[in-house]
């Protein structure tokens, strides 16, 4: 009987739980063009990327949202080339576009520096708050550490990142989203895999005031981990992510959805609901 209840359990790890429906508190949809990235800013404004045809440079543009979805500036930057990943430090913003980082102010959006990246495919970027830039680099499988004063290495160098992608920092942990989902430990540089084998092909993470990780696979649904036998998946109409972003005090989540060239907006429970 002890034998059957542990299969049993082992087969449930490696199967996703059926999907919850999720809360829609908005979406908004118009001039967007391939959105890939939503940055909520410190004004509780959305910045929003949007691809606009890879092999066209100059398309890319940044859409500004207020909290309700409700549209800004479709083209608050525009003239980029394939912004993907977005983060904000020390009041400036940090975007990924074709193999650079560009940095602007905030507010104001005036262009302060372009770093060029040792990279294939940059795609996505997540900064400490000492400054230090992890960049998720897809064709290479891997993390690149560039330091403020612009120097370049590979992370965990021994360490490959399939198909790396989607990047976060959590207390001391750099969480990268590829094939699977990893966290490492960045003052001992160990690498840890999270979650069942079908918890992969993940792009976006954000973490929640709990330490709630939220994650969304490319052109999935929202999934929110709290351990390996405790992962909900939202989903419904038109719900495909790319690289979502959220508001902790709204409790709010931003899915854009790539091809479908919007943003929807996911209502998620507080703690003290769940």
């Amino acid at each position: 009987m002890m034998l059957f209840y542990l299969l049993a359990t082992a087969a449930i790890a490696l199967t996703p739980p059926d999907p919850v429906a999720a809360d829609i508190a908005w979406i908004a949809e118009g001039e967007f063009c391939e959105p890939e990235t939503v940055l909520p800013l410190p004004d509780n404004t959305l910045l929003v990327s949007n691809v606009c045809d890879f092999k066209q440079a100059g398309n890319g543009f940044l859409s500004l949202l207020d909290e309700a979805g409700r549209v800004l500036d479709w083209r608050v930057v525009e003239g980029l080339d394939a912004p993907l990943g977005m983060a904000m430090h020390n009041h400036r913003l940090h975007v990924i576009d074709n193999n650079r980082v560009r940095i602007l102010s905030w507010p104001g959006y005036e262009l302060l520096e372009v770093i060029d990246l040792e990279t294939s495919v940059a795609n996505d970027l997540a900064i400490t708050p000492e400054g230090v830039t992890y960049i998720s680099e897809t064709a290479g499988h891997q993390v690149i550490d560039l330091q403020p004063d612009g120097r370049q290495t590979v992370l965990a160098a021994a360490v490959r990142f399939k198909g790396a992608n989607g990047m976060a920092i959590d207390n001391g942990h750099l969480l990268v989203g590829g094939e699977r989902l990893w966290s490492v430990d960045l003052q001992t540089g160990d690498v840890q895999t999270i979650g069942p084998e079908w918890l992969s092909d993940i792009d976006g993470i954000e973490v929640e005031s709990d330490g709630t990780l939220q994650v969304t696979p490319v052109g999935g649904p929202l999934m929110r981990y709290r351990d390996q036998d405790n992962i909900e998946i939202m989903a419904g109409p038109g719900i495909s992510s790319a690289n979502h972003g959220f508001s902790e005090t709204a409790r709010l989540v931003f899915i854009p959805t790539g091809f479908d060239n919007t943003v929807i907006a996911i209502r998620i429970p507080g703690p003290e609901e769940q």
